[in-house]
């Protein structure tokens, strides 16, 4: 790997000769990078945290949770209380207005809400909407949110997550052919239209998003005014070319600045570099359920092996960096209902060898690995699983091409991640990796028991008791292999005023000029 120094070397002279000068405080224009290919802006169908950090900046939803806090505030929503058991009333906010001019009522939360929480829907993260029946309007500026069943984390699920958007937002989505031949309506193609500090104003797919200021955002928010003019989010997919461009002055902000280069950029004037932890964990989702097929996935043996042939603390001290933390359970200790008093698997790869051999594979076997982020900490996995002779074919996509391949029965081992929404409940990941949906490769009918009881019942003990039973069966079984707890450095203009939060929101409504 080229150090810092060299990277400058090679990359600073074509970064200003070909960037062009938008970003800084001179132009008021704050530019942020990832290596990500946003595939639609819409949060509800692209759970990407770039498309959840844009939504935040240019929309709404019912209730705020104050990141610092972690306090819930009334945003589009001015109170609520609970009818029933199932029944959550909430008031609404008067004279807000969406960012095409038209006014926010509850019509709107009804369509918005009723459409994202139909079976039919397609919206990715399921957990966050499968909770409701339907949504009623009571009046112009009160609805009535009927729940399937008590939802001790409805606030969670209504906070930030849940954007709301104009009645009839969704009727423009487009009809495009499906794998079967038929077609659909792709809703995530409809650019959002919301009510909040940003409104979008230009999207080029995979490429960049233009925010600019909303000046008619509403007096009260408990986002605040916003003050930076515009907010411009760019892909650049190679992680050096980021660095050459924060150091140069093309790029404002970056994430996931490796450790080998954190003390260099924080020796220059111009930067500021931050180390924070963060709620995204990354592990390896494996197919015990044998959705692909009998493969060695099948075998408990199996997966404990490759539990333990990675070295999951060099990974995380050595390459992911501070603020980084193992991972022990399928959740983040921070959330409700997190049990991390699970099945360990320490590195051994004698150990795992040996429960090769005894699952019938003493010389290994070959096996397609599936990836989307951060590479080289799939390079480093795939180092260690290779060192005990299973020998991962590497293929590396961006999230929309291998999305469709995980919902497909078509992944064996997939190192994926996920940041929950920043949501603070144990829902966020085991509603969505171990209740039998898309991206469930374990099939566990106890474990989806108790998390469908766990999520429904409103005695706090209990929740944790069945979250508990859960997480550890999870980890009994190697489903799941735990691996870290990203830590996030970060490297920003010395002019910018951001402050960073542990929910990895990165909350640029915030953000202000020196």
């Amino acid at each position: 790997m080229k150090t810092l120094r060299n990277t400058l070397m090679a990359a600073c002279a074509m970064t200003l000769a070909a960037s062009p000068a938008l970003a800084g405080k001179d132009n008021d224009t704050f530019v942020w990078a990832t290596s990500t290919e946003m595939d639609t802006p819409d949060l509800y169908y692209g759970n990407q945290r770039e498309a959840l950090i844009t939504a935040y900046a240019q929309c709404d939803s019912l209730i705020h949770r104050d990141p610092e806090t972690n306090e819930y505030q009334p945003l589009l929503a001015t109170s609520w209380e609970w009818v029933d058991d199932k029944t959550l009333e909430m008031d609404l906010r008067e004279g807000v207005k969406f960012h095409d001019g038209t006014d926010f009522d509850a019509q709107d939360v009804a369509d918005t809400l009723n459409h994202v929480a139909a079976p039919d829907s397609d919206m990715k993260i399921r957990v966050i909407v499968d909770w409701i029946d339907n949504v009623e309007v009571v009046d112009d500026h009160k609805v009535r949110i009927h729940a399937k069943a008590p939802t001790p984390a409805a606030f969670e699920y209504l906070s930030g997550t849940s954007p709301i958007y104009p009645a009839g937002h969704y009727d423009s989505a487009p009809e495009v052919p499906g794998a079967d031949g038929t077609t659909r309506r792709d809703w995530g193609a409809v650019n959002p239209v919301c009510t909040g500090p940003y409104k979008l104003t230009d999207y080029q797919a995979g490429q960049s998003l233009t925010l600019e200021l909303n000046p008619d955002y509403f007096e009260g928010s408990p986002k605040g005014k916003p003050s930076i003019g515009k907010i411009i989010y760019r892909t650049i997919k190679d992680p050096e070319t980021q660095i050459a461009e924060v150091v140069t002055g093309g790029v404002d902000w970056i994430w996931g600045v490796p450790p080998e280069n954190a003390g260099m950029l924080n020796d220059m004037d111009n930067l500021t570099v931050v180390s924070a932890p963060t709620m995204r964990m990354s592990f390896l989702a494996l197919d015990a359920a044998g959705r692909t097929g009998e493969t060695p996935m099948t075998d408990i043996r199996v997966r404990q092996a490759i539990a333990h042939a990675i070295d999951r603390e060099a990974i995380t001290e050595n390459l992911v960096g501070e603020g980084s933390t193992v991972q022990k359970s399928m959740c983040v200790s921070v959330q409700f209902g997190c049990e991390t008093d699970v099945t360990q698997y320490p590195y051994d790869p004698e150990k795992a060898k040996a429960l090769l051999a005894e699952a019938g594979y003493p010389d290994g076997f070959e096996v397609p690995f599936h990836a989307y982020r951060d590479r080289p900490y799939s390079e480093a996995v795939l180092n260690y699983l290779r060192a005990v002779g299973i020998k991962g074919d590497l293929q590396f996509l961006q999230w929309r091409a291998l999305r469709p391949l995980i919902a497909g029965d078509e992944t064996q081992i997939a190192h994926l991640t996920f940041g929950s929404n920043g949501m603070l409940d144990a829902s966020a990941s085991t509603g969505y990796y171990f209740q039998f949906g898309p991206d469930d490769y374990a099939r566990d009918e106890e474990v989806r028991d108790w998390l469908t009881e766990a999520e429904t019942t409103t005695d706090t003990e209990a929740r944790k008791a069945l979250y508990s039973k859960a997480l550890k069966k999870i980890a009994d079984e190697a489903y799941y292999i735990p691996l870290f707890i990203y830590g996030r450095t970060y490297a920003f203009n010395k002019d910018l005023d951001y402050p960073v939060t542990p929910d990895e929101m990165a909350h640029f409504y915030l953000a202000k000029w020196k």
